[in-house]
C-alpha cells in the first residue's frame, strides 16, 4: 500500500475513533466530509429508488390485463349475456372482469361443456371443489377438497359462512349454488379477491385457484386477449439451431408428462409444445422446408388427434408438425420459407380450445422443441 493510501486510511480511522459529528469518505482519491444527517438522507433516497423499481416491475407484469374495454376478440368469444355479470362482480370485489371471463373460458368454455364435473370432483360453471365452496372446516372429504355434501347444505349461505367457504349468493335468491351462473362468477371473484387479485397480484391469485403454472399462463393469456390493446406478434426469427419459435405467445403446455386436459390422466406424455393463439391467427413455418402432409388426421372424424395439420420436412432428419389448425395455406409438395403462413390457428381434432400444437421430429423421433426454439 502506498504512503498516500496509508495516510488516508489513518485519517479516516482517527475521525471514526474521535466520535466527531463529521465522517470522511474517500471519493475519487479525495476525502469528502459528510454529516450523519446527509448520510441518512442518501440512504433513504436509495431505499426509495429500490422500492420504486420493484413496484414498477410488479406493475409491468400485469400490463394489459387490468380490466378495460372489451376487444373485438372478446366480443366474438364471450357470450353477451355474461359480460354484465363479470362487470358486476368486478364492481363488488375489485377483480378485473376480463380475468373472470378468462377463468370461465378455461374452466368450462363459457359453460358449454356437456359435463361440468371434473375427474377430481370440481363442479359447476367455475369448477369449485365442494370443500372450497362450503369451507374446509366442513367434516369429511378428501385432501383435494372433494366431499359428498347434501345440496341443501352446500347451497345454504349460512352453512357457507359457518364453515368459512367461498360460495356466494350472487343473484340474491337465498342460495349460494355452484350450478347457478351468477353465484359461480361472484364466488370466483370472491376467491380471487381474497388471494390477491383485487390488489393486482393476479398471478398469485390465479395460481391459488388451480395450483398449475400452465393454468396461470392460459388464464392470463385469455384475460389479455379480451381487452383492447392486444396485439399478435407475427415476426419470426430463427435462432442458432436454424429453427424459430413459431408464435411469440404464451406456452400453455410444455413437452413431457402432464395432466391430460381432456381425459384427466395424470401420466399423459405430451409430445410437443402448445402455444396459445386466437382462431385464424397466422401460423408460420419454423424453418425452410417442404410440405409432406397437409390435411386431416382422420377425414371421417375431425375431432380426432391432430385434426387439421401440416407436416414439413426440413432435411437432415428434421420435421415439424403444426396441429389443430382451422384452415390450410399450403399443399403437399409446396416449398416454404421461414415465416411463411402454413395455416390458421384453430381447435380441430382432440382440443379444448384454440392453440397451436408444435412438434419437432429428429430422425423419426419426437424431441422436446424447447432447446431448438429458445424456450
Amino acid at each position: 500500500m502506498s504512503n498516500e493510501a496509508l495516510a488516508t486510511t489513518d485519517t479516516v480511522s482517527k475521525e471514526a475513533k474521535s466520535g466527531g459529528a463529521v465522517w470522511k469518505w474517500l471519493v475519487g482519491g479525495s476525502l469528502v466530509a459528510l454529516s450523519p444527517l446527509l448520510i441518512m438522507v442518501l440512504l433513504l433516497l436509495g431505499f426509495m429508488i429500490i422500492f420504486m423499481m420493484m413496484f414498477g416491475t410488479m406493475t409491468d407484469n400485469n400490463t394489459g390485463i387490468i380490466g378495460g374495454s372489451i376487444s373485438e376478440i372478446g366480443e366474438n368469444e364471450i357470450p353477451a349475456d355474461y359480460l354484465p355479470i363479470y362487470q358486476a362482480a368486478e364492481e363488488k370485489y375489485g377483480v378485473p372482469w376480463n380475468l373472470l371471463a378468462a377463468h370461465h373460458r378455461v374452466e368450462t368454455r363459457f359453460s358449454t361443456l356437456e359435463v361440468m364435473i371434473s375427474p377430481v370432483g370440481a363442479i359447476g360453471h367455475l369448477q369449485f371443489m365442494p370443500l372450497t365452496w362450503i369451507g374446509w372446516s366442513y367434516p369429511g372429504g378428501d385432501r383435494l377438497g372433494n366431499a359428498d355434501i347434501p345440496d341443501h347444505i352446500l347451497t345454504d349461505p349460512e352453512m357457507v359462512k359457518k364453515y368459512g367457504g367461498m360460495g356466494v349468493d350472487g343473484n340474491g335468491d337465498g342460495k349460494a349454488d355452484p350450478w347457478d351462473l351468477e353465484d359461480a362468477i361472484f364466488s370466483a371473484a370472491n376467491y380471487l379477491a381474497k388471494n390477491g387479485a383485487a390488489e393486482g397480484d393476479l398471478q398469485r391469485a390465479v395460481y391459488a385457484y388451480n395450483h398449475s403454472n400452465e393454468y396461470v399462463n392460459q388464464v392470463l393469456y385469455y384475460a389479455d386477449l379480451y381487452v383492447e390493446g392486444y396485439v399478435a406478434i407475427d415476426e419470426v426469427v430463427a435462432g442458432e439451431s436454424g429453427f424459430a419459435r413459431p408464435l411469440d405467445t404464451t406456452v400453455t403446455s410444455e413437452f413431457g408428462l402432464r395432466v391430460n386436459p381432456i381425459t384427466g390422466e395424470s401420466s399423459d406424455s405430451h409430445k410437443g409444445v402448445d402455444f396459445a393463439c386466437s382462431i385464424g391467427q397466422s401460423i408460420p413455418a419454423a424453418k425452410d422446408g417442404k410440405v409432406v402432409y397437409a390435411g386431416w388426421q382422420n377425414p371421417n372424424n375431425h375431432k380426432e388427434g391432430y385434426g387439421l395439420y401440416v407436416w414439413i420436412d426440413h432435411g437432415s432428419g428434421y420435421k415439424t408438425t403444426y396441429a389443430h389448425l382451422s384452415d390450410l395455406n399450403v399443399s403437399v409438395g409446396d416449398t416454404v420459407k421461414l415465416g411463411d403462413k402454413v395455416g390458421g390457428c384453430g381447435s380441430t381434432g382432440s382440443s379444448t380450445g384454440p392453440h397451436l400444437h408444435f412438434e419437432i421430429f429428429q430422425n423419426g423421433v419426437r424431441v422436446d422443441p424447447s432447446p431448438f426454439i429458445g424456450l
